[in-house]
């Protein structure tokens, strides 16, 4: 008669709920790293090179006011040539609690709306004249090229005084002597591959601009959904204790009633 080895049958099956317990680990492992990765991803938004900007204007209110949006030519290069590094930047869903008024879309600029300006010819310029209420915003995306020749194009946002074309704000982001050249911007987008906009932190007058986080509403539901699986996962049958206690007592009640030859 063969005996059942009880040691050897106890030992597998322990390896084997060592391993379903093992399982759960594993899986709540590879949901933080997801997580990590996704929050890692939210923080470089504006690397996406699209993002709603929304100007605080209420220090201005019942001002009229001139935003403009002016991408200048820094590597001195035309389509065709190598590397070109030419950019555009379009500007779309201006909106105001105040009064949108006229237009100027006539140098390096295309469209409307949207508005595209492109640095193809040196300058593109796009300008929104508006008397100002207490909330401005508006939706930018932009391209990262640069030749690696001279300076990347640049992208600043000024406010101007529709009359004279002179800033109605002094900012903290005063650059004269840049290789291109900006003075008392809101903005500004160096372009270059991983370009981000630079905001004005000191105004004057105070003058806050928010961009909100995009995708923080994503990563949140896929924060949610990956513990939600995770649960799910857990709830699914496995070896419990109690089914591994049952299959020992059956192998033991078996080993135990086998009878040898000549008992």
């Amino acid at each position: 008669m063969i005996h059942a080895n009880s040691n050897h049958s106890r030992t597998a099956a322990g390896e084997r709920q060592a391993r379903v317990k093992r399982r759960p680990r594993t899986r709540f492992a590879v949901t933080l790293a997801a997580l990590a990765s996704a929050f890692t991803l939210g923080g470089i938004h504006h690397n996406a090179h699209a993002v709603l900007v929304t100007l605080d204007t209420t220090s201005l209110n019942g001002t009229s006011a001139r935003l403009d949006f002016a991408l200048l030519d820094g590597d001195s290069l035309v389509a065709g040539d190598p590397g070109d590094g030419n950019n555009t930047v379009t500007i779309s869903s201006i909106v105001t609690n105040g009064t949108l008024g006229g237009v100027d879309c006539s140098v390096g600029c295309t469209g409307g709306p949207p508005f595209t300006i492109s640095d193809l010819g040196g300058l593109g310029q796009f300008l929104q004249d508006l008397t100002l209420g207490t909330t401005v915003s508006f939706d930018l995306s932009f391209t990262s090229h640069f030749s690696g020749n001279g300076a990347p194009d640049r992208l600043s946002l000024l406010l101007l005084d529709p009359g004279t074309n002179l800033t109605l704000v002094d900012t903290s982001l005063d650059f004269s002597s840049d290789p291109v050249p900006v003075q008392d911007a809101l903005l500004i987008v160096d372009h270059a591959p991983g370009a981000q906009i630079q905001f004005a932190t000191v105004s004057s007058p105070l003058l806050p601009i928010a961009v909100p986080e995009p995708g923080a509403g994503m990563l949140f539901s896929l924060a949610l959904a990956l513990i939600g699986g995770q649960r799910i996962r857990r709830a699914h049958p496995c070896v419990s204790h109690r089914t591994e206690a049952a299959a020992q007592t059956r192998l033991s009640t078996s080993t135990s009633t086998h009878t040898h030859p000549g008992e």
